[in-house]
């Protein structure tokens, strides 16, 4: 198989001082503390091969779009809602969404996560909620360029994002960002949007889920007014799990303020979301040739099992996932069994084998995560691990690409 990238040299411990220090300034131009970063420092990046780039970039553009018109066919197929594992809350205010309650030319922002596989590229999920990694895809790699002559970092999904919310809310227009809670990665995910956005000269506020009051479908800050844009920096399991529906509802249906992303991208945030291609009409030719064949768990055979990686309808991080020989034993049984009695809950996913890149620190399995902005190419977030599950225990790796080898508009 031909490598789309390797791996490149560790720096010099005096390289890595001041890669650090270079870090240090660009970070506090974001509002981004070193320590709260500096442990998860890789000393070198994954460097992509000329013309290895493009094609991948194109085939994300490709699945965001079809995931788009799946979410819009899925919104009037109610009776699909239960294959997909929503919370029968969440059912219920669907229920009342239909495709003509869509509003266009929101801003929308996704990221497909990618293996390398024997079999070529095969993404293993879409989060079109509220993606993550929006710091570590620029601001780890931007500083570290410079060690590598002849490479770039890839487009900022942060800035893209924000250009994206700017010109969708309008001239001196106030903009809501909306976090469900203080946890420290989340406000610095957000605390660095939201730089992006004042650098672009956009009026913006930092809203508490709690302080936002719906009123007709209408959302409001008893400090702030009402903004004419809201940003969701939250997960929708964040929302519903700690709020009344009368509070959370018009996040996915019947608000009269642009919501950037929407709630009822839940129907294609769910992990089961492949268990239901059969039943549309859109076509998803893209999403079936590079994603593995998933089944509801209850359709896998028990001799087969090995042959699976069980997950959580939905969850992030690698949370609630196991890998047989991966996973210890009896956590990969307990799960297996877990996921057969309540089938609607998990998904059963082909495994594929990942192709690990030799590195100076031994082999490492990588995920690649390419985003798009309003189905664009916008950028790339990697994690590195030893082994072939990437979950909170890998680390964010540096991506640097070809100058000049920038796919699409956004250069």
């Amino acid at each position: 198989m031909r490598m789309p990238w390797v791996a490149g040299r560790a720096l010099t411990p005096d390289e890595f001082k001041s890669y650090c220090k270079c870090a240090m300034r660009v970070w506090r131009r974001g509002g981004i503390r070193l320590k709260d970063y500096q442990g998860d420092l890789l000393d070198f990046p994954l460097l992509m091969k000329p013309g290895a780039l493009p094609p991948l970039a194109r085939l994300t553009e490709n699945l965001t779009h079809e995931i788009l018109a799946a979410e819009r066919e899925l919104l009037s197929r109610p009776d699909l809602f239960r294959l997909l594992g929503l919370p029968a809350s969440i059912e219920k205010i669907l229920q009342d969404c239909r495709p003509d309650c869509l509003t266009d030319g929101l801003p929308r922002v996704a990221r497909f996560d990618f293996y390398l596989t024997t079999e070529g590229w095969k993404f293993s999920e879409a989060n079109p909620d509220t993606v993550s990694g929006l710091v570590e895809a620029y601001e780890y790699t931007e500083p570290l360029a410079r060690y590598y002559p002849g490479y770039s970092p890839p487009p900022n999904p942060a800035a893209i994002y924000a250009q994206a919310i700017r010109k969708a809310a309008g001239e001196d227009a106030l903009i809501a960002v909306v976090l469900a809670d203080t946890h420290p990665y989340s406000a610095r995910q957000t605390h660095f949007l939201m730089k992006q956005l004042e650098m672009m000269g956009a009026r913006v506020i930092r809203v508490a889920s709690g302080n936002l009051k719906w009123e007709s479908g209408i959302a409001r800050s008893p400090l702030t007014g009402t903004p004419r844009l809201i940003v969701r920096q939250f997960t929708l399991e964040q929302l519903i799990n700690r709020r009344r529906p009368s509070v959370w509802a018009p996040w996915f249906c019947g608000a009269q303020i642009p919501v950037s992303n929407p709630g009822y991208c839940v129907l294609i945030e769910s992990k089961c979301f492949p268990c239901v291609l059969k039943e549309l009409d859109v076509p998803m030719s893209a999403f079936r040739s590079h994603s593995p064949e998933s089944r509801h768990p209850d359709e896998v055979p028990v001799v087969s099992q090995n042959q699976w990686v069980f997950k959580p309808a939905f969850g992030g991080m690698g949370r609630g996932i196991v890998v047989a020989g991966v996973t210890k034993k009896s956590a990969f049984k307990a799960v297996a069994e877990k996921s057969r009695r309540h089938p609607l809950k998990w998904v059963a996913q082909r495994r594929f084998e990942s192709v690990a890149v030799p590195t100076e620190r031994g082999p490492g399995h990588v995920c690649l995560g390419i985003y798009t902005v309003d189905g664009a190419f916008a950028g790339i977030y990697a994690r590195i691990r030893g082994k072939p599950l990437i979950d909170k225990s890998a680390l964010s790796i540096p991506v640097l690409i070809p100058e000049g080898d920038l796919p699409i508009a956004h250069h």
